[in-house]
């Protein structure tokens, strides 16, 4: 009786407790699912937040609010002051931040998110080649969420297309991994669309420099493993390629030179035929051979040529001076950055082409 009775007490508190527990009405909240951030003045930050607003019995649709001040903070703050409800970031899905902004740098603004317990680690986050205000406001999606588009047009350009795998807890990762260098992609507003145009490379938290588009599909086989992508070459007589990536493996490997660092890369890809189109227009059987070596002749000059621009930045994206750290304990940060601009890297490809038949 006495062991009924103690269950039966357990049960009232722990189900009366739950109606102390902090509730939210959805539609008595406002939801930030994207926010943006641009430079204001010299020091002022101008920051956009998208929330959709819920009615009772009516189709819910997209408010787009600016406000100015010097943290994020204090813009929501600002919103708030303005707003019928107050504004939560439990469903926040994308961080976007002007170019102007991102070279002076974005830690404060990263910090804050990665610190708010209410916010996750997989919110996507880009640079706008512009201002992140003007792309958040397009018109054309007045009618549609818009941080939801440009959220999921990234993850699905990182799953199926050319853009490496990235978002809060990433650059979050490389940004304190001594030895590397993090990135994000980087947007455009394109008459009333949105594009993306390339990556851009940080040092520390400042935007550097960018690689374009079309040298996405060699730094994406660098950094990421068994990705897809769609990638076309033209090659020697002008006969054009066009290669989808099934999988690929790379590995790095470090040998201590008289005290210095030297790199050596081995891409392997396996890689599908999509297209093949030969310069004169005839019916012809695909050498199979041929086009393997010289596909793998244009990514070792590709990755040689975005590897130089690095260096020339000093900027580490590849993550060569956390490699470096691995393998050498003697690894010095310092000594690290002067060693890099000089650095010996190459690199070796092998591709192998999967097709079948004769093509036209």
């Amino acid at each position: 009786m006495v062991n009924r009775l103690a269950i039966w007490l357990f049960l009232i508190l722990f189900l009366s407790g739950c109606s102390f527990l902090p509730t939210n009405i959805v539609n008595e909240i406002n939801m930030s699912q994207g926010v943006g951030y641009d430079l204001s003045g010299k020091k002022g930050i101008k920051g956009t937040i998208v929330f959709p607003i819920f009615k009772k019995d009516k189709t819910s649709y997209i408010e787009v609010k600016t406000a100015l001040g010097q943290s994020s903070k204090e813009i929501r703050t600002s919103l708030n002051n303005e707003s019928r409800y107050p504004l939560v970031s439990g469903q926040l899905r994308l961080a976007l931040y002007g170019k102007d902004l991102a070279t002076k740098g974005i830690n404060d603004l990263v910090d804050t998110a990665n610190r708010d317990p209410s916010i996750g680690s997989i919110v996507q986050m880009a640079v706008v080649d512009g201002d992140a205000n003007e792309l958040l406001k397009i018109k054309k999606y007045k009618l549609e969420n818009v941080s939801i588009y440009i959220q999921e047009m990234l993850d699905q350009n990182m799953e199926f297309g050319l853009l490496p795998r990235t978002d809060l807890q990433t650059f979050l990762f490389q940004y304190f991994q001594i030895g590397q260098d993090p990135y994000l992609p980087l947007i455009k507003k394109a008459d009333s669309n949105i594009r993306i145009t390339g990556l851009a490379i940080f040092k520390d938290d400042q935007f550097v420099t960018s690689i374009s588009k079309k040298d996405l599909f060699i730094f994406k086989a660098l950094v990421d493993k068994n990705r897809n992508g769609l990638r076309q070459f033209i090659l020697e007589n002008r006969d054009k390629v066009v290669l989808e990536t099934l999988k690929t493996h790379t590995k790095y490997k470090v040998k201590i030179v008289n005290g210095r660092p030297e790199f050596s890369i081995h891409l392997k890809m396996k890689t599908k035929l999509q297209e093949f189109a030969p310069s004169k227009q005839k019916r012809q059987t695909f050498d199979k051979k041929k086009y393997q070596k010289q596909v793998e002749q244009k990514l070792e000059k590709s990755a040689l040529k975005i590897i130089t621009h690095f260096k020339n930045h000093q900027v580490d994206p590849l993550g060569l001076g956390a490699k470096y750290k691995e393998h050498y304990r003697g690894f010095s940060e310092k000594q690290w950055k002067r060693y890099y601009p000089s650095v010996k890297v190459s690199v070796n490809a092998d591709v192998e082409i999967l097709q079948t038949g004769i093509i036209d």
